[in-house]
């Protein structure tokens, strides 16, 4: 679900500053190491396999994946920044963090809305999507406030603002691709292949 590597740089193209170019490279660069199946232990592979509701599974991985799509759609509806004076300018970057923040916000309460996973690679999954927006969502509610704190004349307070703007990004950006992260799991991995809203 990395597709949207294009959002970031169209994000950081309207804020009109350059250093947020640095922000974004997409979800491409995490390398995390999957954890590598376990070889010679089928026996515990095969029981928690039978024990695991296919459907239940199916209906988790719809969840864990609507949740980053819904931050996705909305991340792909951010306002634009831009301004010819100070003000102007002020005022679009906070809206824009406002939205971010308000999507994030949703995102971690759809992630916490799920119910307990059928297995426990989903759980940990969960458990590490949910700080990642949690994170990028505090630096944004932050970012924001310290920005409409920041005075009139302030011209660093701009700064400031895309610096904790990028810092959010670079969280959540992070956990765009639920399937990735439960590849450890075979129950899952197989959930997601027909979960409708883990499809491109």
């Amino acid at each position: 679900m990395c597709a949207t590597r294009k959002t970031p740089a169209r994000l950081l193209a309207t804020t009109g500053i350059v250093v947020a170019a640095l922000a974004l490279t997409g979800c491409a660069p995490d390398p995390a190491p999957q954890a590598a199946p376990a070889a010679p232990s089928p026996a515990p592979v095969s029981s928690a396999s039978s024990a695991t509701d296919p459907a239940a599974a199916v209906t988790w991985m719809n969840g864990f994946c609507g949740a980053i799509k819904g931050f996705v759609d909305g991340n792909n509806k951010m306002p634009a920044a831009g301004g010819e004076t100070l003000d102007a300018i002020k005022k679009s970057t906070s809206d824009q963090l406002g939205h971010y923040a308000s999507i994030l916000g949703k995102t971690v309460d759809d992630l916490s809305a799920l119910p307990a996973a059928p297995v426990p690679a989903g759980e940990a999954a969960k458990k590490d999507f949910l700080a990642k927006y949690t994170a990028a969502h505090d630096k944004t509610v932050k970012a924001k406030a310290d920005l409409d704190a920041a005075g009139k004349n302030d011209t660093a307070a701009q700064g400031r603002a895309v610096e904790g703007l990028i810092a959010a990004q670079k969280d959540a950006h992070s956990a765009l691709d639920p399937v990735k992260a439960v590849l450890g799991s075979p129950e899952l991995t197989t959930a997601a292949a027909t979960a409708e809203r883990c499809r491109p």
